[in-house]
C-alpha cells in the first residue's frame, strides 16, 4: 500500500549508521548512562509497587506492575537492542505494506 505525497527522507542504512555513531559519541554515551540510571530507578519502583500490591491483596495488579517495569527498564537499559528492535519492526511493517500492495494490485 503506497501513500502518495510522502517520500523517504533517509534510508534505513543511513538511520542505522547515524544511530550507531550517535551511541559512540560523548553525548550518546551520556544519554545511555542516563537511560540506564532511569531504568534502574523504574525497576526498583516496580518492585516496590509489586510488594505494595501483594500486601493489599492484589497479586495480579502487582505482577502486571512488575512486568511492565521490567519491560520499560530493559528497553531503557539496552538502547542498542531497542534500536535493533525498532529496525526489525519497521522492516516487518514495510513487508506487510508491500504484500498488501501486491495483493491489491493482483486482482482484476
Amino acid at each position: 500500500m503506497s501513500v502518495p505525497g510522502f517520500h523517504i527522507l533517509a534510508g534505513p542504512e543511513l538511520g542505522q549508521t547515524g544511530a550507531d555513531s550517535f551511541f559512540s559519541s560523548p553525548a550518546g554515551k551520556a544519554l545511555v548512562a542516563i537511560c540506564g540510571a532511569i531504568a534502574v530507578v523504574i525497576v526498583v519502583f516496580g518492585v516496590f509497587r509489586m510488594i505494595n500490591g501483594i500486601g493489599r491483596g492484589r497479586p495480579g495488579e502487582a505482577f502486571k506492575s512488575l512486568i511492565f517495569a521490567l519491560l520499560i527498564g530493559g528497553m531503557l537499559f539496552n538502547l542498542g537492542l531497542t534500536v535493533q528492535g525498532v529496525k526489525m519492526m519497521s522492516s516487518l511493517v514495510g513487508k506487510i505494506f508491500t504484500s498488501v500492495d501486491q495483493v491489491g494490485n493482483s486482482g482484476g
